[in-house]
């Protein structure tokens, strides 16, 4: 994929203390954290990882004794969408801990209420309670900082009279929910740090710019650095048209002038915008901050050999030009 960096090595693990160290998040963890893989082994290790996690809960509903028993519904759906957050984006504020559980658990209890609330309400108004089950959802998920969309799905079908509600009733939001909700955050926690640091925190949000994260990039690379104060267009050429006098005064200064645009304008830019990406990522011991620095560093590069071609062009068209004009 464009713009990804290139060490391409996974995060095993150096030993079982720098594993059980990863669990405590990633803005304690003090390891040192390399870039991440290619989107190809990413996306499989996020794929078996979901499977491994919901494998797990289809075993459990399976042969679990008391579910059996009572036919007690237990791998619920909105698990396939945690699943996706816990596995895929597990970096992400979403897919911390914190927003799995209480988000799923604010989400189950809203939606066993407006079930109880709109027992007895006429077929016309079923969409009623799931309606303000998910709304209201959102709304505390909101005004706790724990969203989690798959939570939503969980609001839904408390508020939509789903077999699961019906059978469970007021204990919805203790079984099957916060199990399933437990399951999934403690089988992340024990898969994702094989190759990854989750949680990124368990309790506190932080300001994610300062945390080392394992996601890769979902865009592609950023395009050169730009200093600060200049504009982020891109520099136009101007067209060059002269005239016959103009084309022989500038012949003979072609090459001064084209070796003092390319010496003092191009360099002194790439300097000016490698020492900003130095002074930038200054302090950064991590070794993603410094792939990043060295993909910015060889964007640069890129951009002085495009305006040296480019002068080459300028110096070799005037002269062609100027002998044209000559007797």
């Amino acid at each position: 994929l464009p713009g990804r960096p290139g060490n391409r090595k996974l995060w095993i693990p150096k030993s079982v203390g720098d594993y059980f160290a990863r669990m405590r998040g990633a803005q304690h963890y003090r390891g040192t954290m390399k870039s991440p893989p290619p989107m190809l082994i990413w996306s499989f290790y996020s794929g078996f990882t979901s499977f491994i996690s919901i494998m797990v809960l289809g075993l459990i509903s399976k042969y679990g004794t008391s579910i059996k028993d009572h036919h007690l519904p237990f791998a619920i759906a909105p698990a396939g969408a945690t699943a996706v957050l816990i596995f895929a984006v597990p970096s992400s504020p979403l897919a911390q801990p914190r927003n799995v559980i209480l988000g799923h658990m604010i989400a189950a209890i809203i939606g066993t209420f407006m079930h109880a609330l709109f027992l007895n309400v006429t077929d016309s108004f079923q969409w009623m309670p799931a309606a303000l089950s998910v709304g209201i959802s959102i709304w505390l998920m909101g005004l706790t900082n724990c969203y989690h969309p798959p939570a939503g799905a969980t609001a839904f079908i408390g508020g939509y009279n789903a077999p699961e509600i019906i059978t469970v009733g007021w204990w919805y939001p203790l079984y099957p929910v916060l199990p399933v909700s437990l399951i999934m955050v403690c089988v992340g926690i024990i898969l994702n740090n094989i190759c990854r640091v989750y949680p990124t925190y368990w309790f506190t949000p932080v300001h994610l710019s300062k945390v080392q994260t394992s996601e890769p990039p979902l865009m592609s690379a950023p395009g050169p650095v730009i200093p600060t104060g200049q504009s982020s267009k891109p520099e136009e050429t101007p067209h060059l048209s002269l005239g016959t006098q103009e084309l022989q005064t500038a012949h003979g200064t072609s090459t001064q002038s084209a070796t003092s645009l390319s010496s003092s304008t191009s360099s002194s830019s790439l300097s000016q915008n490698v020492e900003d990406v130095v002074n930038e990522d200054a302090g950064n011991e991590a070794e993603a901050g410094e792939s990043w620095m060295r993909l910015r560093i060889h964007e640069l590069e890129k951009e002085l050999e495009r305006l040296q071609a480019h002068h080459l062009q300028e110096i070799t068209r005037l002269k062609t030009a100027n002998s044209d004009l000559s007797p």
